[in-house]
Order: structure tokens, then sequence, then C-alpha cells
């Protein structure tokens, strides 16, 4: 009796004194264990992100689209970043199988760490092109084809985001692959309302602006994942800048 109480006693110790840690460094969830369904929902993006990048890489080619070009680039990165949130999903579970919740956790973090680098990445390329067009605008972007694949995007992308919407609060490796569709979709809006603005008004400049337009958002959603898989990836330090 007196070594199971001790027992007890010190298992809620730790499990309090991991909970004080997680309050001070902000955490939410960043442990929780992937399930089935976030495997599943997973599984759906990349087969839709992965058909769908190639085709609208392949329009932006013969259209003069730098926002198409940008969002078929992000989308493309979007594949990897997937693929990686599954193959951590699956670890995850494995970790989970064994009960080593903390290294589901640095996965997560890992995980989400990579995506946000590469959405930092992206932005920043994306935003030079920008700015490089809106200096010399293009004289000729076709723009009916650049609006239908848009159009087909964000529906793609939407329900992407819709699938993924449930589970972003789980982990920030969940979070990371929500975020990349919902920019992705918020994108491709963008791109629909340039080429519209190109058909009807001949502002071939629009095509920059979304472009940068693009490049912000992006960012806006990627500083925060890096911010916040820091903080999981080292408790401590954040805990010193509180």
């Amino acid at each position: 009796m007196a070594n199971t109480s001790a027992t007890t006693h010190d298992h809620h110790h730790r499990s309090t004194e991991h909970s004080s840690t997680c309050g001070q460094a902000g955490c939410h969830h960043h442990g929780v264990p992937s399930t089935p369904e976030q495997v599943r929902s997973l599984k759906i993006a990349l087969v839709f992100v992965t058909f769908f990048s190639a085709a609208e890489l392949w329009v932006s080619l013969h259209t003069n689209s730098l926002s198409l070009l940008a969002d078929a680039g992000h989308m493309v990165c979007d594949v990897f970043a997937i693929a990686l949130s599954l193959w951590t999903a699956a670890q995850v579970a494995k970790e989970n199988a064994n009960s080593q919740g903390i290294s589901a956790e640095r996965l997560n973090a890992i995980a989400a760490l990579i995506n946000g680098v590469l959405l930092l990445l992206v932005c920043s390329w994306l935003g030079w092109e920008a700015i490089e067009e809106l200096r010399s605008p293009p004289t000729e972007i076709l723009s009916q084809p650049v609006a239908i694949t848009a159009a087909v995007g964000l529906g793609i992308n939407g329900l992407n985001a819709y699938l993924l919407h449930s589970h972003a609060d789980d982990n920030l490796n969940m979070r990371g692959a929500f975020l990349h569709m919902l920019a992705d979709a918020s994108s491709c809006l963008g791109v629909l309302v340039g080429a519209v603005l190109i058909a009807k008004c001949g502002w071939y400049w629009a095509d920059g602006v979304v472009s940068l337009a693009i490049a912000l958002l992006i960012a806006s959603s990627a500083v925060p994942l890096v911010r916040q898989s820091l903080t999981v990836l080292n408790p401590a330090a954040a805990v010193q800048a509180d």
C-alpha cells in the first residue's frame, strides 16, 4: 500500500509539473496523438492536392499568370508538407501505442516547424516575384483559364480545409496542415478575383497585387506556426521569455 501510494503521488506530481510547464509555455493540446480520422483526412487532402497542383502548374505555364504559378508552387510545397504530416501522424500512432507521449508531442512540433519554414520560403520567393511584376506588369494574361482553374482550386482547397478544420486544434501537426489548406483556398480566391479584374478592366497589374497579397497571407499563417512549434520544442525558453 505504501509503495502504491508513493507511486501515485509521484505520478500526480509529474503530471502537475508538466501541466504547469505547458501552461507557462502557452501549450494547447500539442501532445494529443494522431487518430485514424486525422490520418484519413490527411490522405484525402494529399490526393486532391497532388493531382490539382500538377494541373494548376501546367495551366499557369500556359497562361502567363504569376499569381496562378505562385499558388501552384505553394500547392507543390503542400504536397510535401501534407506527406510529412501524414508520416508524422503514423509515427505518433506508433509512439502512442508504446505510451511515449512526449516523443509524439515533439514529432508533431517538428513537422509543424518544417511546414512553417516551407511556408516562409514560399512567401519570400513569391513576394520578390510579385514586386518584380508590379515594376513591369505583363501585357498578356489568359484570364479565362486562370479564372476556371482558380475556381476549381477554391473548391478543392475549401473541401480540404473543411475536412481538416475539426482536427486543427488537436496538435500542431494537424494545425499546420489545416493552415496550408486555408492559405491555398484564400489564394485561389485572390487569383479568381484578379483574373476577373484582368478580363473586365484590363488591369494586368492586378496579377502582381494578388501575388503579393498571397505572400502576405502565407507569412501571417507561417510565423505563428513557427513560433508555437519552437515553444513546444524549447519550453524553457518560452518560460524565460514570460
